[in-house]
């Protein structure tokens, strides 16, 4: 009798269970909600965005949505108004009404000032005006557009002569990190020297650009590959967002004393180091660099 008697009240529980989570999905159905909030972390200033914000109106009437930077509204579109924008934030802002429960619009000039939090906000309509938001911070910089530059590399090296090269990065007002390679190897800190930095101001932004010298025997690191060449390569990086790294490659050769004594590529060789200048002949699919004789 007392066994039965539990087995009821536990069964009764499990029904109640069931149904609580009936209802809770059913008022979840028929509820407001935002479902999706898209605006980037980190944006180049030049970049053309669009931000976003996806909702679910439930059992509710689409009454108004609303844009806000930090508590300022510039942004409002109202079901069968045609869209407002209350404050010039922006330059240039390109809207789109909401349709099919996603309300965007896009910005087409940014500047430092277009940094900050984001709001989307979505109303129900009456009687109860029902609200749903969300919130993005955004942050514009000025991020590296184009590959760094390597210069001072000689057209070849001997086994005994000294990789003298300069890597300079692209304008960024994040700090960008430097690392050189040879032969898919990181150069050794006791082979570079301290980087230096430019700093310029443009546009509201403080912007550097680094330039980092390696100095690398080439008998202490480098190892005789089968087609006789050194492969060096050049990474900018921010690490902060991996994405926006940038890198440049070179590829020079690697001679014996002998063919130096006779003499590479037509051209005769006398003691010390080479005069031959590099010229850039073509950038391949993998973004190296061919150098050759001139």
């Amino acid at each position: 009798m007392h066994t039965s008697f539990l087995q009821l009240l536990q069964s009764k529980n499990i029904q109640v269970l069931a149904l609580e989570t009936i209802m809770a999905e059913w008022h979840r159905t028929l509820a407001l909600r935002l479902t999706n909030m898209n605006v980037p972390e980190v944006v180049d200033y030049r970049d053309t965005i669009t931000l976003s914000c996806s909702y679910d109106l439930g059992a509710h009437q689409l009454n108004s949505v609303k844009w806000y930077k930090g508590n300022k509204e510039f942004y409002r579109t109202i079901t069968d108004i045609l869209e407002a924008s209350f404050e010039t934030i922006f330059h240039t802002l390109q809207t789109s009404r909401s349709l099919c429960n996603l309300a965007l619009f896009v910005i087409l000039k940014l500047q430092r000032t277009s940094s900050g939090e984001f709001r989307c906000e979505i109303s129900g309509d009456a009687p109860e005006f029902k609200l749903a938001n969300g919130t993005r911070n955004m942050t514009v910089e000025v991020l590296p557009q184009d590959d760094p530059i390597i210069s001072g590399l000689s057209a070849s090296y001997l086994p005994n002569e000294l990789i003298v090269a300069n890597c300079t990065s692209d304008r960024s007002s994040i700090p960008t990190r430097l690392l050189w390679f040879i032969n898919g190897r990181t150069v050794p800190m006791e082979y570079l020297q301290q980087q230096q930095e430019t700093t310029l101001e443009s546009d509201g932004f403080y912007l550097r650009y680094r330039t980092l010298e390696m100095r690398v025997p080439v008998d202490k690191l480098v190892q005789r590959e089968l087609d006789n060449v050194i492969h060096i390569k050049c990474m900018a990086s921010v690490d902060a967002i991996p994405s926006v790294g940038r890198e440049a490659k070179a590829v020079v050769a690697l001679r014996s004393h002998r063919s130096s004594l006779f003499g590479f590529g037509g051209h005769s060789r006398a003691a010390g180091r080479s005069n031959f200048v590099p010229k850039l002949v073509s950038s391949n699919l993998n973004n190296e660099i061919l150098i050759c004789y001139q």
